[in-house]
């Protein structure tokens, strides 16, 4: 892990040294810079570079929300329709795995995609269970998440497990279970040495019933829709914008979750207060049957 964050310092520095002297783990946020125009492909070309080099900078002093946008944007490169950054595994790896090391779970979960793809399937499966540890630990905190967790395991996250076991075949139990919990262990003291910021104002996010995935495709209903999302939300509560970050199968699916984003409701904010909130919000095809809970910091 701590090869990674050097490699992270490293990359980061070489394309934001202009900003360095600016940056904290806070400022610019994440947000701001989203939406500035970061994740729209409208974005011109020099605004895309500026805004980058800002999401470096951010990933670079300790922002884990910026890392793992930053992280998605190097998995995608051109096949993301903002294109902020070229295709590069590499950096997106030691990226995701800086956010990661600070439990965001959603990172945990692209490592797993990012290194069955390139053909590491003990990786892939090392990341996989890590995330289902943090993922009951989650439940066990906070038991209202979700109102049923057994309907997560019912899509996207149950067919990621078997992915990820076809690729490795058989493997002895015993050690693949000290692996995680070393690996776990690392995360908890780097999480302990930089926890997370909660915004509670972002908790439990609501959606209307009878909502459903509408046009899902035959690999959306067979290996589970997942998506995340950077969302804008105002003082009423509702998503007043916002952008894709990543998508499983393919993009077409996050386009196809993103209807859901705009029905989801959140808490409204005291009278007079018109604070804009943003969060890194994950949606599956089982988003409808519970509570949504984005990421913010």
């Amino acid at each position: 892990m701590t090869r990674r964050l050097l490699t992270l310092a490293c990359l980061a520095f070489a394309t934001s040294s202009a900003f360095a002297g600016e940056c904290t783990d806070t400022r610019p946020a994440t947000g701001e810079l989203v939406g500035q125009g970061l994740l729209s492909a409208e974005t011109t070309d020099a605004d895309r570079e500026r805004l980058g080099k800002q999401l470096m900078c951010s990933a670079l002093a300790g922002n884990g929300k910026s890392q793992e946008v930053a992280g998605s944007l190097y998995r995608w490169g051109p096949r993301h329709p903002a294109h902020v950054f070229p295709e590069d595994h590499d950096r997106a790896r030691d990226l995701l795995n800086a956010a990661a090391s600070q439990g965001y779970r959603s990172a945990m979960l692209k490592l797993a995609e990012l290194e069955l793809a390139d053909g590491h399937a003990h990786e892939a499966l090392l990341w996989a269970q890590v995330e289902g540890v943090f993922y009951r630990r989650a439940l066990e905190r906070e038991p209202s998440a979700e109102s049923n967790p057994s309907i997560r395991y019912a899509t996207y996250f149950a067919m990621l497990i078997k992915r990820v076991n076809a690729a490795n075949g058989p493997y002895d139990e015993a050690t693949l279970s000290r692996e995680i919990d070393a690996r776990v262990a690392g995360i908890d003291r780097q999480m302990a040495a930089h926890p997370i910021s909660k915004d509670p104002t972002l908790a439990d996010g609501k959606l209307p019933s009878q909502q459903h995935v509408q046009h899902a495709s035959p690999a959306d209903r067979d290996q589970g829709a997942y998506a995340q999302f950077f969302v804008e939300i105002g003082p009423d509560g509702r998503a007043t914008r916002d952008w894709l970050v990543d998508a499983y199968p393919d993009p077409g699916t996050g386009l196809r979750l993103g209807r859901l984003v705009s029905q989801i409701r959140w808490d409204r904010l005291p009278a007079g207060d018109a604070t804009m909130r943003y969060g890194l919000l994950p949606v599956s095809m089982s988003t409808t049957a519970h509570r949504v809970n984005p990421s913010a910091k």
